[in-house]
């Protein structure tokens, strides 16, 4: 008998193989025909949280389809890493495609591995490095506009500040103010659609002349108005900017050496978009948010960047010496992961930890879940970015943290966001500290993202850090 086994608080959790296609336990619900559709609507995270109780595997039903729910950390690595090729992304993606058309963000296959790896080289760590002053850049101009005694709402100013990131160091461009206006009020609702359309009990309901589809169905033509008009104007100039878009208008189609179309391209700017905006915002926020509840926290990221950075400005080859402020972002992740539900779906009978999933089943995993499961992560509603130091990190079974996902599919765009929000957390600890206004804990606001609802933080102003003399600092 093969058995998995993963360490876990307080004893191991055994996952046997051995036995073929076990029965799931099911989730019962009490509503015809839409089966526990209401009740995720109305709590999606408390009811990922509370199937994980129903095993490994789990099942519920979503209108007449049966739904699978994989809750153990090993079963969701062989979902994601080593049985990827028996899967697809799921009926959540396919959905997705009415925006993100045949992106990164939704394609599969070969294509998909052949569109990941012209990407790929645009966010490797050789050039994240130097993506880390435009970043400051743009953070320091917004934290340095904030006066002592400002109340600044972090849900609103972290996704002008990622979008304008995302803009310049990937297609080097400042979008201008109506457009970048108009994709920060229109991707929210087109994601907030998307979310509530992937867990539609029928598919029908998709177009019926419901508040949100009527809200989504204004949003998708101003959103792809912005786009290709990007893509226009950057064909207009190719080869002024060493770029990932111009990466993907100069590349062609290995056997038939076709350049990619407007459309083509628009489908990977958009995909790049979703990576580098919302989820990036979202964990700027949570960040902020975070530390100004917990003040200990805050005052460490403040002595550990006024002791490494010295009254500079941050750069790449600092990151590895801001150790706490990289613990504070990887808590960050994990408790408000870049996504609270992914769907697989897989395209033969497959067999994961003795149960048999179908062929072309709705198969889902909830890292919001994974993250807060108190048989992996002690404690795991607080807040402790202590969690990751090493000697801590070690008893933290393995796969059981996926901000980012795993595998071919997972989110190529990680490490780019993990940089960018300690960079910003970093930034605005040398000039600032933060104050909660309100003892009412942040709302989850849950699209396919968890943002945040309103986070209002009053500013206080620090007095200036040390500015480092050194010729190195000067010249920069």
């Amino acid at each position: 008998m093969r058995r998995i086994q993963v360490p876990r608080q307080g004893g191991e959790k055994s996952v046997s193989t051995a036995v073929p296609h076990r029965v799931p336990k099911a989730m019962r619900s009490r509503v015809p025909l839409v089966g526990s559709a209401v009740r995720i609507r109305r709590d999606p995270l408390g009811f990922v949280q509370q199937i994980r109780r129903y095993g490994d595997v789990a099942t519920f039903k979503l209108g007449p389809r049966t739904a699978y729910v994989v809750n153990h950390p090993e079963l969701i690595r062989q979902m994601l890493v080593t049985d990827a090729e028996k899967f697809h992304k799921g009926v959540m993606f396919q959905k997705a495609q009415v925006l993100a058309r045949n992106g990164l963000f939704t394609s599969e296959g070969e294509f998909h591995a052949r569109q990941r790896r012209l990407i790929q080289p645009a966010v490797h760590a050789s050039e994240i490095a130097g993506y880390t002053r435009t970043m400051g850049d743009h953070v320091q101009g917004l934290v340095t506009a904030w006066a002592d005694g400002d109340v600044v709402r972090m849900d609103e100013v972290t996704f002008p500040l990622a979008l304008g990131i995302v803009a310049r160091v990937l297609f080097s461009t400042d979008l201008d103010p109506e457009a970048a206006a108009e994709v920060q009020e229109t991707l929210p609702v087109l994601l907030r659609g998307l979310g509530q359309r992937a867990l539609a009990p029928f598919d029908f309901l998709d177009r019926l002349p419901t508040p949100t589809n009527r809200a989504f169905e204004r949003a998708l033509p101003r959103f792809q108005a912005v786009v290709y008009r990007m893509i226009r104007q950057h064909r207009l100039d190719l080869g002024q900017h060493p770029d990932l878009l111009t990466s993907l208008l100069r590349a062609v189609d290995a056997d038939t050496g076709a350049a990619m179309t407007d459309d083509q391209v628009y489908d990977e700017v958009t995909s790049m978009i979703i990576a580098g905006s919302e989820t990036t915002a979202a964990a700027m926020s949570w960040a902020a948010y975070l530390l100004a509840a917990h003040p200990a926290a805050q005052r460490a990221v403040q002595d550990e960047v006024d002791d490494v950075l010295q009254g500079r400005p941050v750069r790449y080859e600092d990151l590895g010496r801001l150790q706490y402020t990289h613990r504070v972002v990887k808590e960050t992740l994990r408790l408000y992961p870049t996504t609270w539900m992914l769907m697989r779906r897989p395209l033969v009978d497959v067999d994961l930890g003795g149960y048999r999933l179908p062929a072309d089943a709705m198969v889902l995993f909830s890292i919001f879940a994974l993250h807060r499961d108190p048989a992996l992560f002690p404690d795991p509603e607080h807040f402790d970015p202590d969690r990751w130091l090493p000697a801590r990190a070690e008893t933290i079974p393995p796969h059981a943290y996926l901000p980012f996902g795993a595998g071919p599919r997972g989110c190529i765009g990680g490490p780019f966001s993990h940089t960018e929000a300690s960079v910003f957390l970093a930034t605005l600890a040398q000039r600032h500290t933060l104050v909660p206004v309100s003892d009412e804990p942040a709302r989850i606001v849950t699209t396919l993202i968890p943002m945040p609802g309103p986070i209002p933080l009053a500013v206080r102003s620090r007095k200036e850090p040390p500015v480092s003399t050194s010729p190195e600092a000067v010249t920069r």
